[in-house]
């Protein structure tokens, strides 16, 4: 297998997507991210992530050959304070979606942070938000089938996962998961499955 590449970059701002420096945290400036697509072609950031916001931490283990120091590697690029990665997806038009890894040394985070033309920029952070995200089950399904020349239909979907409102899940939900995992190279896919969905039922 060959060796893992994390170089993370170039580095850019999200116009209104801020951050606070230290020590009196009250001084407020547009938060400079690190371009981290890279790192989608890694399977240790896939067990990363379906560990973290998906909730499928043990299971994640057994679906990718991942050695230890290639997952510490990439947990110590991902969790770096002075450089917050952030991968990008495509919306419709041109609309982006950043998933940035927050990382204050006190409030580490996701933040999803959307960003329109000529909008506000809108920020959803899982389990922290006062209001939920806004992403059906139907809206997925559509966003993560939208054209995209950097990332596959597996990859979008996976990483929109986290984005879905509480709500009660079709019959085929399972299915179409393990397709998106099948896509990112997942094995044993029916215990990550049966994990993501325990997850997103305890939402609703």
């Amino acid at each position: 297998m060959p060796a893992m590449s994390l170089t993370i970059g170039p580095a850019f701002t999200i116009p209104g997507y801020t951050t606070v420096d230290p020590p009196d945290y009250d001084s407020e400036r547009e938060a400079t991210v690190y371009a981290a697509d890279p790192v989608l072609g890694h399977p240790a950031f896939w067990s990363h992530y379906l560990a973290g916001p998906l909730g499928a931490d043990r299971e994640s283990d057994a679906a990718f050959e991942v050695a230890a120091a290639d997952y510490q590697e990439l947990t110590a690029v991902l969790n770096d304070p002075d450089r917050w990665p952030a991968v990008s997806v495509r919306l419709d038009g041109d609309a982006r979606l950043h998933i940035v890894y927050r990382n204050f040394d006190e409030d580490e985070g996701l933040d999803f942070v959307e960003e329109r033309p000529g909008q506000p920029v809108t920020v959803f952070t899982p389990d922290q938000s006062a209001e939920p995200s806004t992403m059906t089950w139907a809206k997925l399904l559509v966003t993560a089938d939208l054209p995209d020349e950097r990332l596959t239909w597996a990859q979008r979907f996976i990483l929109l996962l986290p984005m879905l409102y509480p709500q009660e899940l079709p019959p085929d939900a399972g299915e179409v998961m393990d397709r998106a995992l099948a896509g990112i190279g997942a094995r044993n896919r029916a215990p990550v499955v049966a994990a993501l969905l325990d997850s997103l039922d305890q939402r609703a």
